[in-house]
């Protein structure tokens, strides 16, 4: 091989090593590289954290929101509920105390005139007994 051939040989072979040099990895600028990477995934994770943390308290403070307006429709529902139980139960008590009163009416006007009749009933009786007593008894004392 001629020299000069040689020599500009050597010089793209020494250009394309010192190329290919630069760009080979070392240890040192891998570990490098990997913590750079390590501390970009690390704030990167903090970020999703930190998004994650502040959604999950928005989604808690909807929901607690949600159940304390269930709560209250609740109580609103159930008091109406129980003025209206309220409210049946005092009509019912007046409809049976109107109708414990009638009867109690009745029955004193039944009573009363029982007693008219059960009076009636005695005087009849105490009469036939003398009719029937005072002459066996006078036939008895003329004995």
């Amino acid at each position: 091989m001629p020299a000069d051939q040689a020599e500009i040989q050597a010089e793209v072979l020494t250009e394309a090593f010192n190329v290919n040099l630069e760009s080979l990895v070392t240890k040192d600028y891998l570990a490098a590289q990997m913590a750079e990477q390590r501390a970009y995934m690390d704030t990167r994770f903090a970020e999703q954290d930190a998004k994650f943390d502040k959604r999950f308290a928005e989604q808690d403070a909807k929901s607690d929101k949600r159940f304390a307006e269930q709560d209250a429709k609740s109580d609103k529902r159930f008091a109406e509920q129980d003025a209206r139980f309220d409210k049946r139960f005092a009509e019912q008590n007046a409809k049976f105390d109107r109708r414990f009163a009638e009867i109690d009416a009745r029955l004193e006007t039944l009573r009363a005139d029982f007693d008219g009749k059960f009076r009636t009933l005695y005087v009849m009786s105490s009469i036939l007994l003398a009719a029937v007593i005072l002459p066996w008894l006078e036939r008895l004392l003329t004995l």
